[in-house]
């Protein structure tokens, strides 16, 4: 095309930006006048589109061609159509107004009788990628990967265009209808069909693990054809290694499966890595050959430290892997600190690794950045009690020498081993005031915010905190940080040390205000608190408080003024009441995931393929795969799977704040009320369904990956329950199953509402929500309540199925009744007299005595199970009492209720009266497990 070469002739002599503006108007203006011809032929239109293309490209606006470019794309020559794909996928965006035409045109040209056009089908797919395109074409393009007539060529387009749609919109392409159909194709007799599968399914496999579980045994026999049997063409070869790609890929997809049950399969898995691991031994003497010889060794070593069938083997590589992190090749010292890395989070005993922790730590200092990188995760997840002091002062040394862009991941890491292996709490203290003022200024808040949860959950650590605290205040130099901690904890427990040599109150004050000059407003503003603090703990220098706020009551920062001015009034409050209360020591911090682990693990973004491990040692993977270690209980094997949950340290240094949540499935389900659970997520579970046991609305479970609440309305002997099922894990959740069941349908019935089944959502991405509603029919009392099963798939590990049991109870089914005083007492004396069913609790209420809304409470629960309270009744005028109907479809039963509260003795007399035996029974069960939930 001539005139396609002179224009961009004429733009490169251009010597101004205007000039070629001139130029590129000039153009536009004539192109618009030709379009306008009906005469134009196909040739004139391909070569203006090709102009508009190149404008496109220098950033000019060439909307109007649009059209034209869809005119080529119906052409019939594949000169012309060629260059009206290459301008389709350049120009369009997934809203454009001539969409709908091009999709049109992909559907027709996939099935055209030419290879070539067909191909460019399937490039044009691939690079517009649409939701549209998804949802339209995603069937058509499988029949293409499944015909037989389809030649080898168009076979690897296809499979890699729905790799592409697949990434872009998961839930669009509807692959569970199709992805059975996909796993024998890696058994093709063409190498590079089987490689473009391989990816695909590799993804897929992220998804749908149980869909494409039988992939697994397909790649098995391929990868051993190639490997053992040598069953290759030439043609694949490349510098004496057979289908170099197409092996890594299937030693990966393997990584998404669990080891194979059958013990021949195992034989077979291990043979292969074996036999790989040997060819390895003898050194390649090309650079091409190394580098394809050692990658297919990493990924295979990456293979068997996932299946984990040979602790042998293991050994064997942790010292294969020791001759490669100290080889002077980069490239090969990089891969081998990350798969050793990779060993250390499954090895049971990591012995073999420690042989090369001088090593590892030498590569702290290699010129690489990357290779510091793997060596500072290899560290991490090395570490254990006995080695943790040396690594933890290794990389504080190193500290202060390392990039800027690698400090802060550093100092995360040291505050997570520290928290996590910290035998001695005077260790703990040291370390990490140490830490946060060597790399203060590259840490975010959340470093100093965990110390002081760790030092608030721990009585031990509060002593010692305090003197090291004074001492980082004295001292000539204090990081801002550590100025933030010391004064916190100096204000909640300064009180501690105050009769120690040299730590008066007023030797408290003079360290803090010698500092609070030097700092920020927002390390200021944590000060004046502490001074405030100090007014309530140290009336004798209350005086001197006062004058510290008096002098910030003017300052120009909004913050400081206020805090300044509220701290002030309150210290020159006449009455000493409210002071005390205002300025009452934090209560330990709730018991919550680490938010320095969170911060860790948003940093290691994975890439298209998810990660099958995470660096942090044997303990997080197992807890992340869902397999608890030892002598770990069934329920504890049962656990959700937590992707991110934070281990138990050692000595239980952060037992008030950690977060190591291992959530059993049959949540509160499993916990008696006589015996609280140990686990904080199966406690925190129980208080949720106490509470949903009076309530309507509310949190049945809070874990790591999923949020689930409870919506109910009832209208004895019927109700609805709306279950909402929240997203809480970075990764989508697929394969979304949500169902309820029932002990004994002919008690009580629970099925979705109309239409619901076909709302379940198949994918679920992060923070969004689903929701389910079920229709519930009481027909006789009832004492198994229903369970909830919550089936999903995180990518990239295995099936979670999660139990949880529904708050619905026979009392949920309770019509108040409103009688007359009169009335009830003789209701009670009557239903007491006969003895036909009386539940009848002495509860612990220590809360009674401290809260002075308690009675409140009370009143608020039993009306909120129910009953209609008869308020001036009880000639005690504490004591509750009320009356209600059980109404299921057999019948009609009364139900009394008496509380009598004793705040003095600490105290609860819970007493019911019903005509039915496990009505009573129920009724009481529930407002004793509100009770021991409180």
């Amino acid at each position: 095309m001539k005139g396609l070469t002179v224009f961009i002739a004429d733009l490169r002599k251009c010597r101004s930006h205007e000039d070629e503006e001139k130029r590129v108007n000039k153009e536009l203006a004539n192109i618009r006048t030709k379009f306008k011809e009906p005469s134009i032929n196909g040739y004139n239109r391909k070569k203006y589109v090709c102009k508009l293309l190149y404008m496109s490209l220098l950033g000019y606006d060439v909307n109007f061609g649009h059209r034209e470019a869809v005119e080529l794309v119906d052409s019939t020559k594949y000169s012309e159509k060629q260059v009206g794909y290459l301008a389709v996928s350049l120009l369009m965006d997934d809203e454009s107004e001539y969409l709908r035409s091009v999709v049109r045109a992909l559907r027709r040209d996939i099935h055209d009788g030419s290879e070539w056009i067909v191909c460019l089908a399937l490039n044009a797919i691939s690079n517009i990628g649409s939701r549209e395109m998804a949802e339209v074409l995603t069937s058509d393009i499988v029949v293409q990967l499944l015909s037989p007539a389809a030649s080898m060529f168009i076979k690897k387009k296809a499979a890699l265009c729905l790799l592409r749609l697949l990434r872009r919109f998961p839930e669009a392409v509807k692959a569970h209808q199709w992805v059975g159909r996909i796993a024998p194709y890696l058994g093709h007799r063409d190498i590079g069909v089987t490689q473009s599968v391989a990816s695909l399914m590799t993804a897929l496999a992220q998804q749908y693990p149980e869909e494409t579980r039988k992939a697994a045994s397909f790649a098995m026999r391929r990868l051993k054809s190639l490997v053992i049997d040598n069953e290759y063409t030439l043609d694949y070869v490349y510098y004496k290694v057979p289908a170099p790609w197409l092996q890594i890929k299937l030693l990966r997809l393997l990584q998404y499966y669990p080891a194979p049950e059958s013990s021949e399969a195992r034989a077979t898995l291990l043979s292969i890595l074996r036999h790989i691991i040997d060819l390895s031994q003898d050194v390649p003497r090309e650079l091409q050959q190394m580098n394809a010889q050692y990658s297919i060794l990493f990924e295979a070593i990456n293979l068997g430290i996932h299946l984990d069938i040979d602790q042998g083997l293991m050994q064997e590589c942790a010292v294969l892997l020791g001759r490669f992190i100290t080889s002077r090749e980069t490239n090969v010292r990089y891969l081998g600190l990350e798969t050793m890395a990779h060993l250390a989070a499954y090895i049971d005993r990591l012995d073999s690794i420690k042989a090369y922790q001088g090593v590892i730590v030498q590569s702290l200092r290699d010129r690489d950045i990357s290779v510091r990188r793997r060596a500072l995760d290899l560290l991490y997840s090395m570490c254990d009690v006995g080695s943790a002091k040396a690594i933890v002062s290794e990389l504080l040394r190193h500290m202060a020498m390392a990039d800027v862009a690698l400090r802060e991941e550093m100092a995360l890491k040291v505050a997570i081993l520290t928290e996590k292996f910290a035998t001695e709490y005077g260790w703990y203290v040291d370390v990490m005031m140490r830490l946060v003022s060597l790399a203060g200024d590259h840490m975010g808040d959340e470093v100093w915010h965990r110390i002081v949860q760790v030092i608030l959950g721990n009585e031990e650590l509060q002593v010692y905190a305090c003197k090291i605290s004074l001492q980082t205040l004295k001292a000539p130099v204090c990081h801002e940080s550590a100025f933030k901690v010391s004064a916190y904890v100096l204000g909640e427990f300064g009180h501690l040390i105050a009769n120690a040599a040299d730590s008066a109150p007023i030797d408290q004050l003079k360290a803090l205000q010698s500092k609070m000059t030097s700092t920020s407003q927002s390390a200021r503003a944590v000060a004046l608190t502490t001074v405030g603090k100090f007014i309530n703990l140290f009336p004798e220098i209350k005086t001197l408080c006062l004058r510290v706020l008096d002098r910030y009551r003017g300052a120009l920062d909004a913050e400081l003024q206020q805090r300044a001015c509220e701290y002030y009034a309150l210290g020159t409050l006449e009455g000493e009441e409210l002071l005390p209360t205002v300025f009452e020591e934090m209560p330990p911090f709730p018991e919550r995931q680490s938010a320095l682990m969170s911060r860790l693990l948003k940093r290691e973004a994975d890439t298209e393929d998810q990660r099958t491990w995470v660096y942090g040692g044997r303990e997080m993977n197992r807890e992340r795969r869902g397999v608890t270690s030892g002598a770990a209980s069934n329920d504890s094997r049962e656990a959700v799977a937590e992707s991110s949950a934070m281990p138990v340290p050692a000595t239980g240094l952060n037992d008030a704040s950690s977060g190591s949540p291992a959530a059993s499935k049959k949540g509160a389900q499993e916990a008696s009320p006589a015996e609280p659970p140990t686990d904080p997520l199966v406690a925190k579970s129980m208080r949720n369904y106490a509470r949903l046991l009076w309530e309507n609305d509310g949190i049945l479970f809070d874990g790591e990956e999923i949020q689930v609440g409870i919506v109910a309305q009832y209208k004895p002997p019927s109700g609805r329950l709306g279950v909402f099922l929240g997203n809480r894990a970075t990764a989508p959740l697929y394969n979304i199953s949500i169902t309820a069941r029932v002990a004994d349908g002919s008690q009580l019935t629970i099925q979705p509402a109309a239409g619901q089944e076909a709302e379940q959502p198949e994918t679920l991405m992060p923070l969004a929500q689903a929701r389910m509603f079920f229709d519930i029919q009481c027909q006789q009392v009832f004492t198994a309540a229903p369970t909830l099963h919550i089936g999903y798939t995180v990518a990239g590990c295995a099936p979670t199925v999660s139990e949880l049991q529904l708050p619905v109870t026979v009392g949920h089914f309770m019509d108040p009744v409103t009688i007359s005083v009169a009335d009830f007492f003789a209701r009670w004396k009557q239903l007491g007299d006969s003895g036909i069913a009386e539940s009848q609790h002495v509860l612990p209420s220590a809360f009674l005595t401290k809260d002075a809304v308690g009675l409140e409470w009370l009143r608020s629960v039993i009306g909120g199970m129910g009953f209609a309270l008869i308020h001036g009744a009880d000639p005690e005028p504490n004591n509750i009492v009320g009356v209600g109907i059980a109404t299921t479809q057999a019948g009609r039963f009364g139900c009394l209720v008496r509380v009598e509260p004793k705040p003095t003795h600490g105290l609860t007399r819970v007493t019911i009266r019903a005509t039915n035996v496990e009505v009573a029974q129920s009724i009481g069960g529930n407002v004793k497990m509100v009770f021991e939930s409180r």
